[in-house]
């Protein structure tokens, strides 16, 4: 059965047309009322018991798992991507004269910590810049992978660029990276949920997302995949609930030197933040009720029915498969005013984001052929 629109679980103005869940998700009232019911219960910490230190976060992890294809044990909290991929950052091995590779102009969480970490053993950031013209996402992704040498260490990239949303081939990359043995880490935050992950199948290393954006959760609790190679690494934070036995806390003060068991030694203490824990539960498992081959096809059709408008009206706009199912930039005749005209968008109660020389599009499951019509109408009128 396919999806329908899904608008009725948001607190969304009919006149508002919201095409910008890439800058930040609207919260459903599921996840809203979790964090609400969460919040009063944190307002009566006599009815908090340790089982709540852990229970809550393990009930998600099964969750994330469900989503990605991934064992449970292989599931970290984490408080952000940059935290995240400075924790692989502390752990992956690199050489003088090897080479990082990244995206151009990918979001900063996942360049500055390759930046520091480049200048620190003397390798070199190799940054793979996209084409200009047609045929702009299998030429980057062709680029993409014929930068990956045997004098790579790392790649870092996107599951989606977060300017336009250009998809990249990550079994590819995978395959490409285990041929040469480098570590490959993806940050997905802008497509998890929406576009399909199966951890085997891509030869990750380390996968992150904040689902603050894709996934309508609420901010400042994020999650990630560890492989194998992570399995023993040194954590950024020495808490004293990521070690092993630490569910007795009469026995705290007996200091652990052993980690909780799997990723868990890569914990934010974060995760026991009750409305942060269970909002991203009720996310996963409102997500985990739409399913994410439906989210990507309802997506897929608003996006569709956008282009077409924004096509009429004179707009550069990628191919079906060159996006992700939720995000597109389209670029507008030379000469505009990308700013002014986001503005002018904005005032309509048009919704979107400039980022680069795109003007970036996103739409959800809260999207309707009403929203659709009321983004022809305010392109067309700015001709």
């Amino acid at each position: 059965m396919t999806l329908t629109c899904q608008r009725h679980l948001f607190d969304l103005p009919r006149d508002v047309c919201y095409l910008n869940c890439a800058y930040m998700g609207p919260i459903p009232r599921p996840v809203r009322e979790a964090g609400e019911r969460a919040l009063l219960r944190r307002a009566q910490p006599w009815k908090i018991s340790a089982e709540d230190f852990f229970e809550p976060a393990e009930g998600a992890r099964r969750l994330i798992g469900e989503l990605i294809n991934a064992s449970t044990e292989r599931i970290a909290f984490v408080p952000n991507v940059a935290n995240a991929m400075a924790a692989v950052a502390k752990n992956v091995p690199i050489r003088p004269h090897q080479q990082i590779v990244v995206l151009a102009e990918q979001f900063p969480s996942n360049v500055y910590s390759w930046q520091k970490l480049a200048a620190a053993q003397g390798a070199r950031i190799n940054v793979v810049q996209p084409p200009a013209g047609a045929d702009r996402a299998r030429i980057w992704n062709e680029r993409l992978v014929e930068s990956i040498r045997p004098d790579t260490a790392l790649v870092a990239i996107e599951a989606a660029h977060w300017t336009d949303g250009t998809l990249f081939d990550l079994a590819a990359v995978g395959r490409r990276c285990r041929q040469v043995g480098a570590w490959f880490v993806i940050d997905a935050t802008q497509t998890i949920g929406i576009e399909p992950v199966d951890v085997g199948a891509i030869f990750v290393d380390a996968l992150v997302a904040h689902p603050y954006k894709s996934m309508l959760a609420n901010y400042g609790l994020a999650f990630a995949y560890f492989g194998d190679r992570l399995a023993d690494g040194s954590p950024l934070e020495e808490s004293w609930l990521m070690r092993r036995g630490s569910e007795d806390f009469s026995r705290l003060v007996d200091y652990a030197e052993d980690y909780s068991p799997g990723m868990r030694r890569y914990d934010t203490s974060a995760r026991v933040n009750l409305a942060s824990i269970a909002m991203l539960t009720a996310a996963l498992e409102l997500f985990r009720q739409w399913q994410v081959p439906r989210l990507r096809h309802y997506c897929r059709e608003v996006s569709r029915k956008l282009i077409d408008s924004a096509r009429s009206a004179g707009y550069e706009v990628p191919a079906d498969a060159e996006h992700a199912a939720h995000i597109f930039g389209m670029r507008p005749p030379a000469g505009t005013d990308v700013g002014a005209l986001r503005q002018a968008l904005q005032s309509g109660h048009v919704y979107v984001s400039v980022r680069g020389e795109a003007i970036r599009v996103s739409p959800h499951v809260y999207n309707d052929d009403l929203d659709v019509g009321r983004f022809a109408e305010a392109l067309q009128s700015r001709i």
